[in-house]
Order: structure tokens, then C-alpha cells, then sequence
């Protein structure tokens, strides 16, 4: 029976262990590089002195709500904090999904507190910005870093879509499409078409020797790196930002 206790008592405390580990990695601020932060909140209650601080201080923050639990006071508390920004007038980043409370969103979104939403089209409401990735991908790359993988590996691959340089993204983002990306190589088929020139005729491929088909690499060696593409969309609008701002 004592054993049985003792059991008991141990795996209680390594619960509240494991809480206040998950919790203090939470709210811990993370600096992502040239002035940007990121924080990631879970609760409101537990974590608004640390989000009021980071807004305060921080001119550029990147804010991650894809998993927030609410309270009553939960959407007074926000507003609070947002109302104690340091650098109201620059665009606060605001990663929101599918568990992100509809109206937070909302409230994130009127003009007065200037929040640029981001995330997977399957959030409710749809934000500003919308990423193309499944919403099971986003959770496990959400998942990853609470789980202590570096946020570095996580922001890192390739973007999806886009061979825009920084300041032809931010024209893009100025004119209206945040949600920019490259743009379509043309048809030559269609563009001669259209310039009245019969269309040209493929070139014909020279011969070459078989070569031994090689072995096809394991599924699980040729998958691509879990990439948090809803934060890295952040950080290069940030990148953007800086690059054609005013020297």
C-alpha cells in the first residue's frame, strides 16, 4: 500500500514538473533577429504579465495564439495589453488556427489595434494572411517546438511558392496581396498565339544511351523537414519591412 503511494505521489510530482516546464517554455521570449521577438501564450491568466512586458518593450513581436485557453477576463486582458504597446503604429504579427477562439480574432483584427493575423485556411475567421499548409502539418510544427526542437530548424527551409525578393514581397503587401507569391512561368505556346505567330514546334530531344534506372530512396529519407510555415511567414514580412524602410 505504501508503495502504491508512494507511485502516486511520485507521478503527481513529475506532472507538475512537466506543467511548469511546458508553461515557463510557453511564455519564454524567444528573439528571432533584427528587432523581432516571439512569444507563444497559452493562457492569458498565467502569461499576461509576460505578454504585457513583450509589448511594451518590444518594438516588433511576433505573438502566437494557435492554442490559447480562454476565461472571462481572457479578451480584457488582450485588449489591456495591447492597449500598452510600445510601437502601436508598426503592425503587430498575430499567429492564429483552427483552436484559436473565434473572437479573439475578431477583436484582433479592428483597426485600432492593428494586428496582422496569420495562419492555414482553415482558421475561423480567416486571417490577413493565409499559408498554404495542411492544418495537421501546422499542429505538428506548432507540437515540435513544445516538445524542444530548436525554433531555428523549424524556421529555416525553403519558402513554398515564392521567389520574391524582400522588396518586391513588401510591394506586393503594399499594394493589397498579402498573399503574394511568384508568379506563373508563361505558356510560349500561348504567347505566340497571341502575337499572331503559329505556335512553336517542340524541339525534338537528341538520343541518348539508356541509363540504369537507380533505386528508388526510402519514403522516409526523401520527406522534407517539419517547417513551421505560419511563423516563417512572419519573420519575412518583418525581413520586408526593414528592407524597405527609410534609411
Amino acid at each position: 500500500m505504501r508503495t502504491l503511494r508512494r507511485l502516486i505521489l511520485i507521478l503527481a510530482l513529475c506532472s507538475q514538473l512537466s506543467a511548469l516546464s511546458y508553461s515557463c517554455r510557453a511564455t519564454e521570449l524567444t528573439d528571432l533577429g533584427e528587432g523581432l521577438a516571439y512569444l507563444r501564450v497559452h493562457a492569458f491568466d498565467g502569461s499576461a504579465k509576460a505578454l504585457t512586458s513583450a509589448l511594451r518593450e518590444r518594438d516588433a513581436l511576433v505573438l502566437d495564439l494557435r492554442h490559447i485557453a480562454i476565461t472571462a477576463e481572457s479578451a480584457a486582458l488582450l485588449q489591456a495589453a495591447l492597449a500598452g504597446r510600445k510601437t502601436p503604429a508598426l503592425p503587430l504579427f498575430v499567429l492564429v488556427g483552427p483552436a484559436t477562439p473565434p473572437d479573439f480574432v475578431t477583436l484582433l483584427t479592428t483597426p485600432s489595434n492593428k494586428c496582422l493575423t496569420l495562419g492555414v485556411k482553415e482558421s475561423v475567421p480567416l486571417p490577413r494572411v493565409i499559408i498554404d499548409q495542411p492544418a495537421a502539418t501546422d499542429q505538428l510544427a506548432y507540437e515540435a517546438f513544445e516538445s524542444g526542437q530548436p525554433l531555428a530548424s523549424l524556421i529555416s527551409g525553403k519558402i513554398n511558392k515564392e521567389r520574391f525578393d524582400e522588396a518586391a514581397l513588401m510591394k506586393e503587401f503594399n499594394s493589397g496581396n498579402i498573399n503574394a507569391s511568384s508568379p506563373t512561368p508563361p505558356d510560349p505556346t500561348i504567347q505566340s498565339s497571341a502575337l499572331g505567330r503559329p505556335p512553336a514546334k517542340p524541339t525534338a530531344k537528341p538520343e541518348t544511351t539508356p541509363v540504369a534506372k537507380l533505386p528508388e530512396l526510402p519514403a522516409a529519407n526523401k520527406a522534407e523537414p517539419l517547417i513551421d510555415r505560419v511563423l516563417q511567414r512572419a519573420i519575412h514580412l518583418h525581413r520586408a519591412m526593414g528592407a524597405i524602410k527609410p534609411r
